[in-house]
Order: structure tokens, then sequence, then C-alpha cells
């Protein structure tokens, strides 16, 4: 499935009437935020930069971790764009803004970048924010930390922009998931032992 496929879809499970949510990048444009993304890396010295981390940390909260240390630097380093948290739980956290263009930008971290690689990283599993905050055009971006552990932390060793397409290939698994309230005032059976 393609990104634009899922975001259409995803609209009809939703019961909205579907929209274009994934617009193609204009060369110039990719290239015009991959420039002052390399200045502000550049400039932050961000590349070599070590983020503590805290003793016993989940992968997950080293994600949140090196992301709290990014961002400010990344923000910092920018010129012609800002980068600023983009209200609302869900997908994106971050948007990119330039005049009156908003991007969405969603950041990970990982510490093994292999391209053969299949554990999913999950990007969104609803279209409420993106139908809120954004207009035509909506250019999706990717920002991947590449970090490596070191005694005390994770030293930051390289960012990835990943420019997401209309074609742009995506895996999609529809989940079914329960709380404690669902299973508490579900009409099934329920025994404690």
């Amino acid at each position: 499935m393609t990104f634009s496929e899922f975001y259409l879809e995803l609209q009809k499970r939703e019961c909205h009437e579907p929209r274009l949510l994934v617009d193609a990048w204009p060369a110039a444009l990719s290239d015009e935020i991959a420039t002052d993304f390399t200045h502000a890396a550049s400039l932050q010295a961000l590349k070599g930069s070590v983020c503590p981390i805290r003793a016993g940390s989940s992968n997950q909260s080293i994600g949140n971790q090196v992301e709290a240390f990014v961002v400010p630097k990344l923000v910092a380093g920018l010129r012609k764009y800002h980068l600023e948290k983009c209200r609302g739980a869900g997908y994106p956290d971050q948007q990119l803004r330039s005049n009156d263009l908003l991007i969405p930008l969603e950041l990970k971290a990982t510490s093994d970048w292999n391209p053969s690689d299949s554990n999913r990283r999950v990007l969104t599993s609803s279209s409420e924010k993106l139908r809120k905050y954004f207009q035509s055009p909506i250019y999706h971006l990717l920002c991947t930390v590449l970090y490596t552990d070191v005694a005390g932390g994770t030293r930051i060793d390289a960012l990835r922009l990943d420019f997401l397409e209309p074609d742009s290939p995506v895996s999609v698994r529809l989940e079914v998931s329960v709380n404690h309230k669902l299973l508490a005032t579900g009409k099934h059976k329920s025994v404690t032992i």
C-alpha cells in the first residue's frame, strides 16, 4: 500500500469525506529543507554531540530523550524554517513552518540503521491532526536521528531526512486493542481467579 492510499482508506474508515493528505514534494523545496537542516546540524555541532541518557531508560524513553536534546538544537540552527511542536496527541509530533507553508514532521531515533531491517516504525493511525491543522499541499517529512550508545548517553551520528511521497510504500496493520474499562464494561464472560 502507498502512503496516499493509506490515508484515503483511513478517512473512509473514520467516516470522513476523503481528501488528499499527501502531496508530492517539489524537488526545489526538499533541497532547500535539506540545506537548512544541514546548516542547522553544522552550526549546532550536532554530529558527535552526546545526549545524556538516564540510567535504565527503555528504548522509547531514549528516543524521547534524544528528541528533547536534538529539537532545540535544530530550532536554534534553522534559518529559513521554524520547527515547533504540533498540538495534540498523535502524528505528527512536530511541524516545520515557513511563511504560509506548514509541513508535518515526525522525529524518530535509532541506534541501528540497517536498510534490511523490517521492524516497524509507527507513523500514524489517525488522520485527525492532519485534517485539523494542515491544508493542501501537505508534504510529509520523517527525520531519523541516528545515534550510538556511549558511556553516559548517546552520541549523535547523523540525521536522515525522508521526504515521503504519495507513492512511498507503507506497511499497514489493522489492530484491535482493549483496556481495563472496556473489559470491565463488556458483556462478555469474565472470570477472575
